[in-house]
């Protein structure tokens, strides 16, 4: 008797495939939801009869029952499909009272069963109507099939390989003749059942136990491809039956589908990637990130449930990261867009940050293995032998990514010694439970395959064992790491990130082990610096000091610890009292050890906090001490970084001959090694901060060019390290340089624009509150609103204020109140001076400006000649005895165009001259054009717009 649900019938323009729930009309399929379709199928089957309520609900509803609103609902959206492909005939009836009835004439297809039928050419599974992302596969698959005979689809589960296979079957049956024939063997348990299947699927009756010389007659025909879809569960059989045939069936074409390969003569082996993903953190809109076929899949999908979702470029970031969260899997990124109709895009997203949830149902015509992705992972675990079963659950405790010699180090044991459990991985890589990470031989588990194997894991009683194995590893790992000489241990680091989070998150656990987080902390403080991961660093640091014992105590552990914790606080929060204490404390710890690297680091961050309040007295104290603690060792690095604190110190005390002497010093007697080691430990470039100082003497000393040159050295060495402290800190100088020589050329807006963008994404509050400053003297220079631009200054104080980073807080101040003076309001550009209670008595390397910029304020505010005359005098004395002669040039500039009388001006004119003659380039540079203007001929004296113009 005919099994009915291998029938298709026909009615009207219609034919409905019972077998597979496909309503298709001339070849194109009819979209209907579940729900309709089951109605449509109990209707048509009992055509011309009436179906009651009841009925219905029953066959539809089995287990949970509906209302009749729900039964309306679904009739009436089975009604407009039908009508929307066939308008104007009636194929439902409405029977008050007693239910509904097909009142079409039905036909059915298919042909009766007996022991010579052979199935229709046709008869393959429903494509779906869009295949996303895989047209490349399509093409190349279908060339290897013509070219090569026999090709083996391998991936993981979920990738999509039945769903590409049945795309070739399709494109491919007209050059076969319809001769397509397609085996589904994912049920088969046994492996003598792999010809059966293939013989029934041809058609072919066999009465003998040995049915392949039938096969090979049968298929000896016409060409043909057969495809054999899942073999995992009997892949010896279609090994051994695959081989025979291709062997010996030349017209044979085949292509099977498997999540390893079958390793036979004559098999060509195409494995299967995910979909594409957008980078994570690409910051894409709508539509770039709609090039992506994972997130095309994800919105393609969601419209199912919802037909009027379109992708904002808001929420395009949640979609990228859904789809990498499922690791671009198409049946995984299937499962999620059934979510969304409940719970949103975003509430999605964070559903799988929370859990990986497996157990989400699919597309109810999806064969059994498919439903969930949890049954597509049983299904592919139950395949499994034992060892395989135990490793692949050991190796869940990877994050990101291991290689093999991590994995045997940590999952081997006296269960799984160390040669089982590398043949076990390199078996699961071969059986597509392992994923290759890159072209340098590394592995990873999909994160849906790592969360089955994590569960697995859970219910074995394994899991805190391995975890803790697994820290250990890490720690020896990143120790090792940290002894190396350079940052090149560190950097080497990098890629194991993700697993020294996940050793730290399970050792500070409530079932970890505190010991071995500190441990793994310590050894890992360099590797955070390195990596320029300064907030994460510091809260590791901070829980790991939390967690120290008296046992701890005054060793190097906790000095390591103390100094990483301080540098990041330093880093992210500015120079805070906790920062100074914990600095402070690191040093005696240094001193009690002996350890003359600790010592030099610690002074050296602690001579940064007075530089930077500024407190130059102690700075220079700190400075000193750094020289006492490095003479006489022989550590050249140590000498260099006492001659680099002292001569920075000197530079901003204004005492720039010595300061350039001793950064020079310190610039071409460093040791390389050293340098790279405080750069590891902390961060720190010394390198870069000399260039960035030396480049402003040069301006200073008169060489706007050699500053410029010197500015980029120390932005180009700044980007190679790719530390984002080094490159804010060479920024903020370059900017400074290039407002200085030509605020207008626009090289300070976009080394300011760069410098900004640094800043917000390391989260730098000293860097963010100098680039608002900076662009506070932008907007009133262009012509923007006053009062925007005042609150934008100020908010740049408080971030400054904040972070205790006071270097810059009087000369941004003065400069913004010149600015404001040259927009024409000298009143509001005085009230923003005086409210910055300049101490103009202060030795700054800025001061003779400070000076200069007052004295015009005086002059444009109506304070008198005299007054001015008075600041402008003191400024070009301090330019002078600092030896500043760009300082002096600005001041003698000032002074000639205020001087109104021809006695005064002629020796101001004079000085001017002088100080002009003096400069040996950068002669097109703003403040020269300025200076010539002013030495060419009569000035038109127009307060201190002109001068400054």
């Amino acid at each position: 008797m005919n099994d009915p649900r291998g029938r298709v019938l026909s009615f009207g323009p219609f034919e409905l495939s019972i077998r597979n729930r496909l309503l298709s009309k001339d070849a194109t399929v009819v979209p209907l939801g579940a729900r309709a379709m089951d109605l449509l199928i109990v209707l048509v089957e009992h055509a011309n009869r009436v179906v009651g309520r009841r009925t219905l609900i029953e066959r539809v509803w089995p287990k949970r029952g509906a209302e009749q609103v729900s039964l309306r609902v679904h009739i009436s959206a089975l009604r407009k499909a039908l009508d929307q492909n066939d308008p104007g005939r009636r194929y439902i009836a409405n029977v008050p009272g007693r239910g509904y009835s097909f009142i079409v004439p039905v036909t059915a297809l298919s042909p009766p069963a007996s022991e010579d039928y052979r199935p229709s050419k046709h008869r393959l599974p429903a494509r779906l109507m869009r295949m996303l992302g895989r047209s490349d596969a399509l093409a190349v698959i279908q060339m290897k099939l013509v070219e090569q005979k026999f090709v083996t689809i391998v991936g993981t589960g979920g990738i999509g390989k039945t769903t590409l296979a049945v795309a070739v079957a399709h494109e491919m049956s007209s050059a076969f003749d319809g001769h397509v024939h397609f085996v589904d063997l994912s049920t088969l348990g046994d492996a003598s059942l792999v010809a059966p299947a293939l013989a029934a699927a041809l058609g072919v009756s066999v009465r003998t136990n040995n049915v392949v010389p039938a096969l090979i007659d049968r298929l000896r025909e016409t060409p043909a491809l057969v495809i054999f879809d899942g073999c995992e569960p009997s892949i010896e059989g279609v090994s051994a039956v695959a081989e025979e045939l291709v062997r010996n069936v030349p017209t044979l074409h085949l292509l099977a589908t498997s999540r390893e390969a079958m390793r036979v003569e004559g098999e060509h082996v195409y494995e299967l990637g995910t979909l594409d993903c957008p980078p994570e953190d690409g910051g894409l809109s709508a539509r770039d990130a709609l090039q992506y076929p994972s997130v095309q899949l994800l919105v393609d999908r969601v419209r199912v449930v919802r037909n009027d979702f379109a992708l904002t470029d808001q929420e395009a970031p949640i979609a990228v990261r859904i789809c990498r969260r499922l690791d671009g899997i198409p049946l995984a990124i299937e499962l999620a867009a059934c979510r969304v109709d409940i719970f949103g895009l975003s509430g999605t997203a964070r559903l799988l940050d929370e859990r990986l949830n497996l157990s989400w149902p699919g597309r109810r015509t999806a064969p059994s293995r498919h439903q969930t992705l949890n049954a597509t992972l049983e299904w592919s675990f139950d395949l499994l032998g034992e060892a395989e079963k135990r490793v692949l659950s050991r190796l869940s405790v990877f994050a990101g990514g291991f290689t093999l010699e991590a994995a045997v180090a940590v999952v081997a044991d006296e269960i799984v010694e160390e040669a089982s459990a590398s043949d076990c991985v390199w078996e699961l890589r071969s059986k597509s439970m392992i994923a290759a990470q890159g072209q340098d031989g590394r592995l990873r588990l999909l994160d849906t395959t790592r969360g089955f194997a994590l569960q697995r894991s859970a219910e074995s009683g394994e899991q805190d064992l391995f975890c803790r194995r697994h820290a250990l590893y890490f720690t020896d790992l990143f120790r090792q790491g940290a002894a190396m000489d350079g940052s090149g241990g560190s950097k080497a680091l990098a890629i194991e990130i993700d697993n020294l989070r996940a050793g730290l998150n399970w050792a500070f656990s409530a079932t970890g082990d505190a010991k071995i987080g500190v441990e793994l902390a310590a050894a890992s403080a360099s590797a955070w610096m390195a990596m320029a991961l300064l907030t994460e660093c510091r809260d590791w640091m901070g829980k790991a000091i939390s967690h120290l014992d008296r046992m701890n105590s005054g060793t190097r552990q906790e000095m390591v610890l103390q100094a990483a914790f301080a540098s990041c606080v330093m880093f992210t929060g500015g120079m805070t009292d906790r920062s100074y204490t914990t600095w402070a404390k690191a040093l005696r710890l240094a001193e009690g050890l002996g350890d003359v690297d600790y010592q030099v680091d610690a002074l050296l961050v602690l001579w940064a906090h007075e530089l930077r309040v500024p407190n130059y007295p102690e700075a220079i104290r700190l400075a000193d001490r750094c020289g006492e603690v490095s003479q006489g060792t022989g550590h050249l690095g140590a000498v260099a970084t006492a001659n680099y604190m002292r001569g920075i110190t000197y530079y901003h005390t204004g005492r720039i001959v010595e300061a350039q002497g001793l950064l020079e010093l310190s610039l071409h007697r460093d040791d390389e090694a050293s340098r790279q080691l405080l750069i590891k430990r902390f961060g720190y470039d010394r390198k870069v901060d000399n260039l960035a100082g030396l480049a402003t003497l040069a301006w200073l000393r008169g060489s706007p060019d050699q500053a410029r040159r010197f500015s980029g050295m120390a932005v180009a060495e700044a980007r190679q390290s790719n530390r984002a402290v080094n490159l804010c800190g060479a920024l903020t100088f370059a900017c400074f340089i290039a407002y200085l020589t030509d605020p207008d050329d626009g090289e300070a807006v976009a080394l300011v624009g760069e410098l900004a963008g640094y800043a917000d994404k390391h989260a730098l509050h000293n860097y963010q509150g100098f680039c608002l400053g900076m662009q506070a003297f932008y907007k009133v220079r262009q012509g923007g609103e006053i009062g925007a631009a005042s609150a934008m200054l100020q908010a740049g104080l408080e971030k400054l204020s904040t972070a205790r980073y006071g270097i810059f807080d009087w000369f941004l101040q003065a400069e913004f109140a010149r600015c404001l003076a040259q927009a024409n309001r000298p009143r509001e550009g005085l009230e923003a001076f005086e409210r910055a209670k300049i101490d103009l008595d202060q030795s700054r390397w800025y001061g003779p400006e400070l000076h200069r910029i007052r004295g015009e304020l005086a002059l444009g505010n109506g304070e008198g000649l005299a007054v001015s005359r008075q600041y402008l005098l003191r400024a070009l004395e301090l330019a002078n005895r600092q030896a500043s002669l760009s300082w002096a040039l600005r001041a003698a500039t000032s002074l000639v165009v205020a001087e109104k009388s021809e006695g005064r001006r002629e020796p101001a004119w004079h000085a001017l001259q002088s100080t002009y003659a003096k400069f040996q380039e950068g002669l097109d540079t703003h403040d020269l054009r300025l200076a010539r203007h002013v030495l060419g001929g009569p000035s038109q004296r127009d307060g201190v717009v002109v001068s400054m113009r």
